[in-house]
């Protein structure tokens, strides 16, 4: 068996070492990054597999090595702490037979495979919807709902608390001279970190935006926690500081009324501060403060009723439209700075303000919807009955010029993508 296997390793290092990829058109690497990554996940699958039996068997002692994780980042030649997540997968794994199915098979990448089996150890129930969810979804959005899951079946009060005490604030210089920081702390302490850097965030994209200078959201967030600390400095000594001129950002917290009325989440139900994570129930009701938040309830109340004619979108439901379309609604898109909100049925054919009208979308694709005849086509969800996988399936399919509605998306998302 290693034999065939060594034999195939060989023939593949043959095969790549002929391929000249600098010759190649666009759609030729494009097929090659899908052979690619059909055959890398394979790899992955069982790499992640042998790995789990070298813990099971110990046979990482052989060599004097501490532990399994230790082993693997010897004779890998990875990170340490690369090493103790694989190896933290492929124990999860001995309990999804699903999900080590699904991976071993090639259907699902490794960081699915981390989504699904951190979510599925929580709650063994959801194992097969999230493996569903990841057909189609992005990583971020398969990360946010195995998050959902955790909260839901785990002490949200006490993994709260727990937290909490372990917050920590880390500083130090790189090798390269650079000063990093890295912050642990509970989700709601994070959002109202957030909340006090986007007022500034925001604005500094508009003024790099007006000048033609482009930086990256990360760079952006920079640039806001310094101006923040300026701020900060420039009102202690007395001084008049420069602020944004939007007020300060509101949190959004969405939260499913029945858990608001049991006082803590189920499988299923949410209670998030929107664009950031779950939170405690008890903490979207007295921890924040009234003065940073909106209560986003979720009962069941059809708010697509909500419309307006005029090209004017009214504020109750640009809030509706920002909490439901948190990043650009693009399939594969996870871009969440600098939204735009954007009419399907344009507005001079009579297309209305309504939430079913009205989508967030990046810059880039704005423009390309409209300037370039790309379409966004809305994806049909008949026949499924699970609200949660619902709210995490992305509800459009995005169409080049003159492609067919029915064509499959995976060749457009992917030379979207490039």
């Amino acid at each position: 068996m290693f034999d065939k296997l060594k034999d195939i390793v060989t023939h593949l290092r043959e095969i790549a070492s002929d391929i000249d990829v600098e010759t190649m058109d666009g759609k030729s690497a494009a097929e090659l990054v899908r052979i690619s990554e059909d055959a890398r996940r394979v790899i992955d699958g069982l790499r992640t597999s042998a790995i789990g039996r070298v813990g099971t068997t110990e046979a990482w002692r052989v060599g004097g090595s501490k532990n399994s994780a230790e082993w693997v980042a010897l004779h890998t030649g990875t990170p340490i702490y690369e090493a103790q997540a694989v190896v933290i997968l492929a124990d999860q794994l001995r309990h999804l037979p699903q999900t080590f199915e699904a991976m071993n098979s090639g259907k699902i990448s490794t960081a699915q495979a981390v989504e699904v089996a951190r979510g599925a150890t929580a709650e063994p129930y959801s194992e097969e919807r999230l493996l569903n969810l990841a057909k189609s979804a992005t990583v971020r959005t398969l990360r946010d709902e195995a998050s959902r899951v955790i909260a839901a079946a785990t002490d949200e009060v006490e993994r709260h608390k727990r937290i909490h005490k372990n917050r920590s604030l880390k500083s130090w210089i790189d090798p390269d001279g650079a000063f990093n920081l890295k912050a642990c702390m509970t989700v709601a302490n994070g959002a109202l970190v957030l909340a006090a850097l986007t007022p500034f965030q925001d604005e500094i994209f508009k003024a790099a935006r007006k000048s033609g200078e482009h930086a990256t959201p990360e760079a952006y967030a920079a640039d806001a926690l310094m101006a923040l600390c300026a701020a900060k400095t420039a009102g202690a000594q007395g001084s008049i500081a420069t602020k944004p001129t939007r007020s300060s950002a509101v949190m959004n917290i969405r939260i499913d009324i029945d858990a608001l009325k049991r006082g803590h989440t189920v499988d299923g139900e949410i209670c998030e501060i929107a664009g950031v994570g779950p939170i405690p129930v008890a903490t979207a009701t007295e921890y924040l403060g009234e003065a940073f938040l909106k209560l986003l309830v979720i009962d069941g109340v059809d708010i697509k009723t909500v419309a307006h004619m005029g090209r004017a979108i009214p504020a109750p439901l640009r809030t509706a439209i920002e909490e439901r379309d948190r990043v650009c609604q693009v399939p594969t898109c996870d871009v969440t700075l600098g939204l735009e909100i954007d009419h399907i049925k344009p507005f001079a054919e009579g297309g209305p303000a309504s939430l079913e009208n009205l989508v967030r979308l990046c810059k880039r694709h704005h423009l390309q919807k409209t300037h370039d005849g790309f379409r966004l086509i809305a994806r049909g969800c008949e026949g499924s009955g699970d609200e949660s996988q619902l709210r995490s399936e992305p509800r459009w399919v995005w169409r080049a010029p003159g492609s067919a509605d029915q064509e499959a998306s995976r060749d457009l998302d992917l030379s979207d993508a490039g």
